[in-house]
Protein backbone atom coordinates (compact mmCIF):
# COMPACT_ATOMS: atom_id res chain seq x y z
CA UNK A 1 0.00 0.00 0.00
CA UNK A 2 1.34 3.42 -0.95
CA UNK A 3 1.98 6.20 1.49
CA UNK A 4 0.59 9.68 1.24
CA UNK A 5 2.93 12.10 -0.56
CA UNK A 6 3.20 15.63 0.79
CA UNK A 7 4.55 18.43 -1.39
CA UNK A 8 5.56 21.70 0.24
CA UNK A 9 5.26 24.89 -1.76
CA UNK A 10 3.60 28.26 -2.13
CA UNK A 11 0.37 29.78 -3.47
CA UNK A 12 -0.79 33.31 -4.23
CA UNK A 13 -3.83 34.46 -2.27
CA UNK A 14 -6.12 37.39 -3.09
CA UNK A 15 -6.90 40.20 -0.68
CA UNK A 16 -10.01 39.62 1.43
CA UNK A 17 -12.40 42.42 2.30
CA UNK A 18 -13.57 42.68 5.92
CA UNK A 19 -17.03 41.69 4.69
CA UNK A 20 -15.67 38.38 3.32
CA UNK A 21 -13.23 37.63 6.13
CA UNK A 22 -15.49 34.91 7.54
CA UNK A 23 -15.23 33.10 4.17
CA UNK A 24 -11.47 33.60 3.74
CA UNK A 25 -10.54 29.90 3.83
CA UNK A 26 -13.19 29.00 1.26
CA UNK A 27 -12.15 31.85 -1.04
CA UNK A 28 -8.45 31.08 -0.79
CA UNK A 29 -9.15 27.34 -1.19
CA UNK A 30 -11.07 28.00 -4.39
CA UNK A 31 -8.82 30.62 -6.01
CA UNK A 32 -5.29 29.61 -4.95
CA UNK A 33 -4.65 25.98 -6.00
CA UNK A 34 -3.97 26.88 -9.63
CA UNK A 35 -1.01 29.00 -8.46
CA UNK A 36 0.68 26.22 -6.46
CA UNK A 37 4.44 26.14 -7.05
CA UNK A 38 7.47 24.63 -5.33
CA UNK A 39 9.02 28.10 -5.00
CA UNK A 40 7.58 31.56 -4.44
CA UNK A 41 8.71 32.62 -7.92
CA UNK A 42 6.99 29.62 -9.51
CA UNK A 43 3.73 30.46 -7.73
CA UNK A 44 3.94 34.07 -8.92
CA UNK A 45 4.73 32.95 -12.48
CA UNK A 46 1.61 30.77 -12.52
CA UNK A 47 -0.48 33.61 -11.11
CA UNK A 48 0.71 36.33 -13.49
CA UNK A 49 0.86 33.85 -16.41
CA UNK A 50 4.44 34.77 -17.21
CA UNK A 51 6.25 31.44 -17.68
CA UNK A 52 9.56 32.75 -19.03
CA UNK A 53 11.19 35.84 -20.39
CA UNK A 54 12.33 39.21 -19.21
CA UNK A 55 12.99 39.27 -15.45
CA UNK A 56 12.25 43.01 -15.28
CA UNK A 57 8.84 42.55 -16.89
CA UNK A 58 8.07 39.67 -14.50
CA UNK A 59 9.04 41.81 -11.48
CA UNK A 60 6.77 44.62 -12.66
CA UNK A 61 3.82 42.25 -13.04
CA UNK A 62 4.38 40.80 -9.56
CA UNK A 63 4.64 44.30 -8.11
CA UNK A 64 1.32 45.32 -9.69
CA UNK A 65 -0.45 42.29 -8.18
CA UNK A 66 1.26 42.86 -4.83
CA UNK A 67 0.11 46.50 -4.86
CA UNK A 68 -3.46 45.21 -5.27
CA UNK A 69 -3.10 43.13 -2.09
CA UNK A 70 -2.17 39.69 -3.44
CA UNK A 71 0.31 37.80 -1.26
CA UNK A 72 2.35 34.61 -1.31
CA UNK A 73 1.59 32.01 1.38
CA UNK A 74 3.12 28.67 2.28
CA UNK A 75 1.04 25.71 1.15
CA UNK A 76 1.06 21.94 1.38
CA UNK A 77 -0.43 19.54 -1.15
CA UNK A 78 -1.22 16.02 0.00
CA UNK A 79 -1.46 13.31 -2.63
CA UNK A 80 -3.47 10.37 -1.35
CA UNK A 81 -2.87 6.79 -2.52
Amino acid sequence: MSERITVEGFVIVPPISPWNEKHRDEIWGYLSPSTFGRTEAEAWRRHVRHPHGDAGEFAQKVQRWHDQGYRVRRARMDIEP
